[in-house]
This record gives C-alpha cells, sequence and structure tokens, in this order.
C-alpha cells in the first residue's frame, strides 16, 4: 500500500497533474511507477519512506526509485 503525505503541483501534463510527492510505502514493491498514482505523474525529485525496512528513497527521472543510503535502483516498471 501506498499513502501519499505530502505532494506540490508543478503543472498539468494533459488531464494529469504532475507533482513532487513524499510518501509512504509499506515494502519496496509498492513503490509506484511515474503514471502509477490516479491522476498524478511524479516528477523527479519524489520521496518515498519505506516503512518495512526504514529505506528512504529518491525518484530519478528516468522513472527509478534509488535507496539514498545504498545506493539500489529499483524500477517499479519492472515488476509488471
Amino acid at each position: 500500500m501506498i499513502t501519499i503525505l505530502k505532494e506540490k503541483f508543478c503543472c498539468f501534463d494533459n488531464d494529469r497533474s504532475v507533482v513532487t510527492a513524499e510518501l509512504a510505502a509499506d515494502a519496496k514493491n509498492d513503490l509506484p511507477a511515474a503514471n502509477a498514482i490516479a491522476g498524478r505523474t511524479l516528477s523527479q525529485g519524489s520521496i518515498a519512506w519505506v516503512i518495512s525496512t526504514g529505506a528512504v528513497y529518491g525518484f530519478r527521472s528516468d522513472g527509478k526509485w534509488v535507496d539514498q543510503d545504498t545506493g539500489e535502483v529499483y524500477d517499479p516498471s519492472a515488476e509488471d
């Protein structure tokens, strides 16, 4: 499960809001792809806290999440 803790509107892209967001996820596999949250597109610089491990991930412009401690890259689109 993913929860939006905070978001900052950047602009519209067609009918979707582009946002920089702070998220909380139960597990790494819950981290969303850029367009996976209804009505929103995540922007580079979004961050996510993974509750099960305590890891913090940053969202890159290529749509991948990076663990801010280890540098491990997670690609949510590869999970499809």
